[in-house]
């Protein structure tokens, strides 16, 4: 038997609960298995997905996509950041897409999502509602740009997230 990498996130909460020190996992072939940045406490069937980035003049920020599982379905249900690094004040900007990966073709924006100019330094957040939810055959990852609001130019960075 091959070993497999990509394990349910239903199975290693599962085998953490019963105090396992391994889990060997078979994917069904009718749900496959994914994989995350990690899984939310309480939850077999959630995770997020997470990605950083970092700006001019020792600024960066780093956000986590929330996601749960239901059906055929992965349903984004809260998008966590942290802007940090010295000189920030109160007018920072988040942009958010939730896009697919084509193979050969250029990547398709599922969702997106703008702040206003008044996002605050340090911990923040954002829940869409209704959640955006995805096809779990699709493969996904998150896009973020992060404008820090500084005297003189503002410094920015983009990065994306694992996928799912």
């Amino acid at each position: 038997m091959k070993p497999i990498s990509k394990i349910s996130t239903a199975v290693v909460a599962g085998a953490l609960s019963l105090g396992a020190m391994a889990a060997t996992a078979e994917a069904s072939p009718a749900a496959p298995a994914r994989a995350s940045g990690a899984t939310v406490a309480g939850a077999a069937s959630a995770g997020y997905l997470s990605g950083s980035c970092g700006a001019n003049r020792g600024n960066y920020g780093n956000l986590k996509a929330y996601y749960y599982t239901s059906g055929s379905k992965d349903y984004f249900n809260r998008f966590n950041w942290y802007l940090g690094g010295g000189g920030l004040r109160k007018k920072n900007n988040v942009s958010l897409r939730v896009r697919e990966r084509l193979i050969g073709r250029a990547d398709r924006t599922l969702w997106r999502w703008a702040s206003g100019d008044n996002v605050r330094p340090g911990t923040g957040g954002y829940s869409p509602s209704p959640h955006v939810g995805v096809s779990r055959r699709a493969k996904v990852h998150v896009d973020f740009t992060f404008v820090f609001d500084r005297s003189g130019k503002d410094p920015r960075c983009t990065g994306r997230t694992n996928s799912l």
